[in-house]
């Protein structure tokens, strides 16, 4: 770092005085400390400080990162909101300040981050790994302000919606200049089902676009029934309702319903109270949405129809299901237990009302 004379400066400038050439190398550097912003990085930035210039570069790699989004409910001011602080008095106003050319330093920024292999972002219902490359730009042709730019994707993520957990099949954040407002494209399917459903993301992060997904395409009332029931609607009133219930947060963006609040402080995967329906009309899903035979669907009335059930269900893991029927208006349930063994083969095992072992295989046409 080098002082020039006052003779020496090219300008008036008191900052062009200064000389300086710094070179900085990071290793396994703590930035972030806190318990929902934690980031490491390795790598080299140098800073050179020449008349009134400062030029900063560099590339860095995250080592470890995690970064837990805060949920929509936390208060926040809104962007129309204008906060004014009481004077403090004329004996401690603001000193008279320097013209703005004698001490101004110019920023030149040029920094890359490699996001790594250890990068995770959870929050909201998300919970994935992001990868990929960032670059940050700040100098005169952007008026000083942060661009970034650069694109990122998800790897295995994961995204829980309407009490069922997505599978993130892909998920791409492309960076065009806005630090806080990437566009946004993101296709979550809910996974073994003899049906392709789920939900795509797309506008950007400030204004996101939400629309339901199936592939074969299918009216939306029999999307939201495969992604909330795992199967075709039902002519159910307490379905109906539940159905209504998703409708209604995917337009509006509230939370979970009441049954996912219990369910999830149960421990439980699925807790579930379905309408009576004809008896033509019984249920021929498993908890885990495999299609199959009729299990313990309620007592059949003189009426011919199937009275009200709950369901309770636990996903031990990605192919294993336990779940427990029973009847609102019977005395024994039955106990059923799911594994799936390719996207259309299964088995499934229950007893109590009804005992068998079946292989299921499921074939869906249009």
């Amino acid at each position: 770092m080098t002082w020039l004379p006052a003779s020496a400066a090219p300008s008036t400038n008191a900052a062009a005085r200064l000389r300086m050439d710094l070179v900085g190398t990071a290793q396994g550097l703590r930035v972030g400390a806190r318990a929902d912003r934690r980031l490491v990085v390795s790598g080299e930035v140098t800073a050179q400080l020449s008349n009134a210039r400062l030029r900063i570069a560099g590339a860095l790699r995250a080592d470890q990162a995690l970064l837990i989004l805060p949920e929509d409910s936390a208060p926040r001011l809104g962007d129309d909101v204008r906060v004014r602080r009481p004077a403090s008095g004329q004996a401690t106003a603001t000193p008279t300040a320097a013209p703005a050319d004698a001490t101004r330093i110019v920023p030149d920024v040029a920094l890359s981050l490699d996001l790594g292999d250890h990068f995770e972002v959870r929050g909201r219902g998300v919970a994935t790994r992001l990868a990929g490359t960032l670059a940050l730009r700040s100098n005169a042709q952007t008026r000083q302000v942060p661009r970034l730019t650069g694109q990122l994707h998800t790897v295995r993520g994961t995204y829980k919606a309407y009490g069922q957990e997505l599978d993130v099949e892909y998920g791409v954040l492309r960076f065009t200049g806005p630090v806080d407002n990437p566009t946004l494209d993101v296709l979550a399917i809910r996974p073994n089902l003899s049906q392709r459903v789920g939900v795509q993301i797309g506008g950007t992060a400030l204004a996101p676009v939400v629309r339901l997904y199936a592939d074969p395409d299918l009216p939306d009332a029999e999307k939201l029934a495969w992604l909330v029931l795992g199967r075709s609607a039902a002519s159910g009133g307490a379905e109906a309702a539940m159905l209504q219930q998703a409708a209604m947060a995917l337009m509006g963006g509230s939370g979970p319903g009441l049954t996912s609040r219990l369910a999830e402080s149960l421990g439980l995967s699925q807790l579930s109270v379905r309408g009576a329906a004809m008896a033509g009309e019984g249920d021929t899903s498993g908890g885990n949405g495999t299609t199959g035979s009729n299990g313990a669907n309620g007592t059949t009335g003189s009426n011919g129809t199937i009275g009200a059930t709950v369901t309770l269900g636990k996903r031990l893991s990605r192919d294993f299901y336990i779940a427990y029927e029973s009847s609102l208006t019977g005395a024994m349930g039955t106990f059923s237990i799911f594994y799936d063994l390719s996207r259309r083969l299964s088995l499934r095992a229950q007893g109590g009302e009804q005992n068998a072992v079946d292989l299921v295989f499921t074939q869906r046409y249009d």
